[in-house]
C-alpha cells in the first residue's frame, strides 16, 4: 500500500460490508463495556467534576452539617414555624386576650341560667330562629350555615354562629380575612370546649352592639323601648334582633323602614323554625311599635308604616 493512499478508517476492521458493521457494532459495544468506570470510581469522578471546592466560596460557612443531623437540627426549624404562627395569631388578638378569656369562662352557670330565665322566651327564640337555628346541636361551627352563605352568596347572609359572633365580638377585630376567619372557628371551637349554650348565650345577649353606643340587650331594650328585657313583646323582641346584622344600618330611629323590613324577616323566621304561628306573625308585622326617642328622655314616639 503507498504511502499516499488514505489509510481505512478502521484499520482492525476488514472484509464483507455486512461483516464490517457487525464487527464495527461489536466493537464499539465491547469498547464501552470495558472501558466503563466501576460504580464507586464513577460516583468518585462525577463528584470531583460537580463539586467545587470549597476554598472558591470564603463566604460560606466551612462547617456544613451533615445528614446525620437532620434529626439534631429539624426540631428547632419545625419549633421556629410554630412560633412564627404564634405571632400571626396573636397579631389578631388584644393584648388582654387571656383577661377577656378569663371573664367570659368565669361566669357561673347558675348565673347564667338564673338571668335568661328572666328574659321572654321568644327573645331567644328570635335570637336562635334568626342567627343560629342549629345552636344547641354544633360545636361553635355550622358547616351546613356555611355552605349555606357561600351558595347564596351575597344575599344569603352570613355563615357565622351565635358563637362566632360573640368572638368576634369580644376578641377579634372586623377584619375581613381568611387567617382572622380561620382564628374565630378555632376559638369557637376552644369556647364551645370550655363553656355551656347556657353562658355563651348569656355572654352573647350581654356584649352584642346595638347601635348608638349601646351593648347588651338590657341597655338596648331600655334605650330603644323604654323597658326592661322582661317586658318586651314578640314585635319587640323581632326587632331589636333585626337589628344584629347592621346595628347602624337597621337603627330604627334612623331608618324605620328598613328596621320595619328586619323585624318581619325575623318574624318569617321565627315562623320557619316552628317558634310563631304565621297568623301571629303577621298581625305583628302589621302593627306598628313604639320606640322611645332619640335624646333618651324616653318620650314615646309613634312611628307608622
Amino acid at each position: 500500500m503507498s504511502l499516499l493512499s488514505p489509510a481505512p478508517a478502521f484499520p482492525f476492521v476488514s472484509g464483507h460490508p455486512s461483516r464490517l458493521r457487525l464487527r464495527l457494532i461489536t466493537t464499539v459495544s465491547a469498547s464501552a463495556r470495558f472501558t466503563a468506570p466501576k460504580p464507586a470510581n464513577f460516583r468518585r469522578e462525577v463528584r470531583s467534576l460537580c463539586v467545587l471546592p470549597r476554598s472558591a466560596f470564603p463566604f460560606i460557612e466551612q462547617s456544613r452539617p451533615s445528614t446525620n443531623s437532620f434529626a439534631l437540627y429539624d426540631p428547632v426549624s419545625f419549633l421556629l414555624d410554630g412560633v412564627i404562627s404564634l405571632l400571626r395569631v396573636f397579631r389578631f388578638l388584644p393584648s388582654d386576650f387571656f383577661d377577656r378569656w378569663q371573664h367570659i369562662v368565669d361566669i357561673t352557670e347558675k348565673d347564667a341560667e338564673a338571668w335568661l330565665g328572666r328574659l321572654p322566651f321568644h327573645l331567644i327564640q328570635a335570637v336562635t330562629a334568626s342567627e343560629d337555628h342549629r345552636f344547641f346541636s354544633h360545636y361553635g361551627i355550622d358547616l351546613h350555615g356555611i355552605a349555606r352563605a357561600v351558595v347564596n352568596y351575597p344575599n344569603g347572609g352570613g355563615g357565622s354562629t351565635i358563637t362566632q359572633q360573640l368572638v368576634k365580638r369580644v376578641f377579634l377585630t372586623s377584619e375581613r380575612t381568611l387567617s382572622r376567619k380561620f382564628i374565630e372557628g378555632l376559638l369557637s371551637l376552644m369556647v364551645e370546649k370550655r363553656i355551656s349554650k347556657w353562658k355563651i348565650l348569656y355572654s352573647y345577649l350581654k356584649k352584642m352592639y346595638w347601635g348608638n353606643g349601646i351593648y347588651g340587650i338590657e341597655s338596648a331594650s331600655q334605650f330603644y323601648f323604654g323597658k326592661r328585657p322582661s317586658s318586651l313583646s314578640v314585635g319587640e323582641s323581632a326587632m331589636l334582633v333585626g337589628m344584629l346584622p347592621g346595628p347602624e344600618l337597621l337603627n330604627p330611629l334612623k331608618y324605620p323602614k328598613r328596621s320595619k323590613s328586619s323585624q318581619v324577616k325575623v318574624l318569617r323566621r321565627m315562623v320557619s323554625a316552628g317558634y310563631l304561628e304565621m297568623e301571629k306573625a303577621i298581625q305583628i308585622a302589621r302593627e306598628p311599635f313604639y320606640l322611645c326617642s332619640e335624646n333618651k328622655k324616653y318620650v314615646k314616639e309613634l312611628i307608622k308604616f
